[in-house]
């Protein structure tokens, strides 16, 4: 009943607040063969109804692209010869064996060099010294600029290569062409998410300047700058790219249309949101989408695992953004078309899109990487959905198979790892012999440097999540974890992932607990941590028994000063005040706050909220009875979605708050018990017992059946009663006072009381309350110190009275005051 689930929000937001996973570019190192030999097949693979080789290509379009092509040959190291028979479009006007930037002269109108460079703007049309070597002087009397950034030696180079067997094949001379890729961790886990990072959201680089590559292993090509340089670089609308992508339909190969789906993607997440409407006429828009969208599944069979990875990463983050949007709305905008190309009318993903990509994607695993098993698994988790195959198996299954084999040659990094166990995590297929085969590899690494704290925090979770214990996983991740140069990098969801995730995996490790709890506990304020975060962390160390007295304070201090507690929602209300009562740790402005809230939203609670709420306030003792009124219907609606640990929470809960709900506790609140006999643990039956007490003795309701009650009844009296020193030492002065008391008397109503004296001819008992009757070292009594003092002078008919600690530890070692206070308390 405690259990604090993360399912909806655990997945980390990017570096622009996205609700969607980011990362770096493929690293794959392509041979310059295997580069030449893949562009080349798309130039003969489009003969079908609709394509054409780019070698029939015809126009300024088509002339501008031979002539790229044909430039970006001079930056290889062929021999001037090769170079002179360049492609040159104005044969008159410049001669092509002439590359000395000292001796070529220029001719070609500015405008027309504005066209062959679709990067060049306003801010980088002159390509000087400054961010290309040497470079040439700008000459102001012809308006004249370089055709091309120049490198240090004065021999020009193109910022983006032509096709990727240039780009491979001359990466020392293309280095100012590899843009960054490499993104930092995400946070909402979206809005309301928490996802790890993928690999296809890349920061746009604007800067010219050359990087050094020290070999061509270093080199790592950005995906979409690889297949979307040349048509969508310079789109900021959907519409334009709406616009470009339809009208290269006929070339539209499938690395540009998986870059297409990659920028549609990134247009529709966070900021780019609002310029997702449509002109006015979008129904031409429209209908070109349709257009791309049908291109694309036709091609599907040409597209290879890059192009299939990112193709499914994007769609799958376009139905998670969707889905934030609401899907279909006016009819105005974007967002319909693209609701219903990749989702049904309830928010689901359209089956059978998705499971043609699986299909395709099954067909070519043998060739997937790490990267692109890791990025699959976690779109298809993205979207919640499994696709199964005719053979009964199903596309995770293949994906594990695969990841073992890679597992073998340590292709995993530490972003493969975390977001192929979120993936599995998330779809709830724990596959044991991965999970074990991944944490081995973890626990193997010498140090974990490479895993930022968004990758720590993942990987912990999906483990606890899963139910996979490895422990020697949770030990390295702690160990890593709690040095304070590494802790203080963590952002607050992090924090409370990492912390949740050793609480529900049931690994103790203080250590870590005290670093995180000193660590917040000394920041200013709390302001960045939402209320997720701050719900999941009183949370864990509630579970984890973690006690941290400063820390529950300084967060129920933050919660107080909100002006309202409307970002909580029903989960988080109720598991902050589960923690706070399992911690023991009163804070009466902090219940108070979140009883109103409660009261307002009640209706927002299923049952597993209701029956932590309820049962937070009645273990503390603060009785809301209009808390406690309120939830009645709502309680009574949910009954049968009830588990046997929250009824019996919710019964207890009523029964210590001595509030009668009738419309609640009837026949079939009785019958739901019953069915779930079974099922109740020894616990839950005792507090079904009191409750029974409570209806039957003190309110004259029904109770549980006769067996129900019998079993109750044995296994409330069964627990072997605890003397402790402070008994002894009040019995042993209740001898030296002439009375003759009886220790640990067993009650008609099956309570024990410590112990019974009999005064001028009536029965007393004496109770004596040491602090595990109180709320930690306070004087507000627990809810069953509560609970027995209302019902054994009830139920039993005799006079109860207490010695409290705090008195009796007054007294010091003085036996006449003890003696004396005895006399008093009795009325001797």
């Amino acid at each position: 009943m405690s259990g604090r689930s993360y399912n909806h929000y655990m997945r980390p937001q990017d570096r622009d607040g996205n609700n969607h996973a980011n990362g770096r570019g493929r690293s794959q190192h392509l041979a310059p063969s295997r580069g030449r030999s893949r562009e080349r097949s798309y130039d003969v693979h489009y003969d079908e109804r609709n394509y054409c080789t780019e070698r029939d290509m015809r126009g300024d379009e088509g002339r501008r692209d031979q002539y790229h092509r044909s430039r970006s040959s001079d930056y290889a190291p062929h021999s001037r010869s090769h170079r002179s028979r360049s492609f040159d479009p104005h044969p008159n006007r410049y001669n092509s064996s002439h590359h000395d930037n000292s001796s070529r002269k220029r001719h070609r109108p500015p405008d027309h060099r504005r066209i062959h460079d679709p990067q060049a703007n306003e801010h980088n049309r002159d390509w000087s010294a400054r961010s290309f070597g040497h470079g040439r002087r700008k000459d102001t009397r012809y308006e004249r600029r370089p055709l091309a950034p120049t490198n240090g030696n004065g021999a020009d180079m193109h910022r983006a290569p032509a096709n990727e067997f240039h780009r491979y094949k001359n990466t020392e001379n293309y280095a100012n062409a590899s843009y960054g890729s490499d993104m930092s961790n995400m946070n909402n886990y979206h809005s309301h998410y928490y996802q790890p990072s993928a690999r296809y959201d890349h920061p746009k680089s604007t800067s010219n300047e050359r990087r050094p590559l020290s070999s061509l292993q270093d080199f790592k090509p950005n995906p979409t700058q690889r297949s979307s340089t040349h048509l969508f670089n310079n789109t900021h609308t959907i519409s334009e790219l709406i616009q470009i992508a339809h009208t290269n339909l006929a070339i539209l190969k499938p690395s540009l249309t998986a870059a297409f789906w990659n920028k549609v993607s990134k247009q529709m997440s966070g900021r780019n949101a609002s310029s997702s409407r449509l002109p006015n006429h979008h129904y031409e828009l429209g209908r070109y989408l349709n257009q791309i969208f049908e291109h694309s599944t036709r091609t599907l069979r040409l597209f290879s695992m890059r192009d299939l990875s990112e193709t499914i990463y994007s769609m799958a983050k376009l139905v998670d953004e969707l889905r934030k949007h609401g899907g279909r709305r006016r009819g105005d905008d974007i967002i319909d078309v693209l609701s219903s190309l990749l989702m049904n009318n309830d928010m689901t993903p359209k089956r059978s899109l998705f499971l043609s990509l699986a299909n395709a994607s099954r067909d070519k695993l043998d060739n997937f990487d790490a990267r692109n098993l890791s990025n699959v698994a976690y779109a298809y988790a993205l979207i919640n959905y499994v696709p199964e195959f005719d053979d009964e198996s199903d596309l995770f299954d293949h994906i594990a198979t695969q990841a073992a084999l890679r597992l073998r040659s340590a292709e995993f990094n530490a972003q493969d790892t975390s977001n192929m166990m979120w993936a599995y995590a998330t779809v709830g297929k724990p596959h044991a012999l991965l999970f074990e085969a991944m944490g081995d590899q973890v626990v193997a690494r010498e140090h974990l440097g490479e895993f930022k704290p968004q990758n720590l925090a993942n990987t912990a979770w999906a483990f606890a999540k899963a139910g996979i214990s490895h422990p020697n996983l949770f030990e390295k991740v702690a160990n890593h974890a709690a040095r304070i140069d590494v802790l203080y990098g963590f952002k607050p969801q992090e924090l409370a992932i990492t912390v949740w995730a050793f609480a529900a995996a049931g690994i103790s490790h203080p250590k870590l607990f005290e670093k995180v709890a000193n660590n917040i506990v000394g920041q200013d304020n709390l302001d960045t941590y939402n209320s997720q975060d701050l719900a999941n962390i009183v949370w864990a160390f509630g579970k984890a028994g973690a006690f941290h007295p400063e820390l529950f304070q300084t967060i129920a201090n933050h919660i107080v000063s909100l002006s309202n507690l409307d970002r909580f929602n029903s989960q988080d209300l109720s598991s902050t005040m589960w923690a706070y009562a399992t911690a023991q740790v009163p804070h009466p402005k902090l219940f108070k706050k979140v009883a109103d809230t409660a009261i307002r939203s009640k209706g927002e609670f299923d049952s597993q909220s209701v029956a932590n709420l309820l049962w937070a306030y009645a273990t503390m003792g603060i009785i809301d009875k209009q808390l406690f009124v309120s939830f009645v219907p709502t309680a009574a609606k949910l009954i049968d979605s009830f588990n046997n640990q929250e009824l019996a929470n919710m019964a207890w809960a009523y029964a210590v708050a001595n509030v009668d709900a009738p419309t609640l506790f009837n026949a079939h609140f009785i019958n739901k018990c019953v069915e779930k006999e079974c099922e109740i643990g020894i616990k839950e039956i005792s507090q079904l017992y009191q409750w029974h007490l409570w209806q039957t003795m003190e309110k004259s309701n029904p109770g549980l059946p006769v067996e129900l009650q019998e079993r109750c009844y044995n296994v409330f009296i069964s627990e072997e009663p605890t003397v402790s020193k402070f008994q002894d030492d009040v019995v042993a002065h209740l001898l030296h006072i002439g009375l003759d008391p009886k220790e640990e008397v067993l009650m008609g109503s099956g309570y024990r009381i410590d112990a019974l004296v009999e005064v001028s001819g009536k029965q007393v008992g004496i109770e004596v309350d040491g602090p595990s009757h109180f709320i930690g070292r306070s004087k507000f009594p627990l809810a069953r110190t509560i609970l027995k003092r209302r019902q054994v002078p009830s139920i039993d008919n005799i006079e109860l009275v207490f010695v409290p600690y705090w008195e009796w530890e007054k007294l010091g070692n003085d036996e006449v005051k003890k003696q004396d206070y005895l006399r008093v308390l009795l009325e001797l």
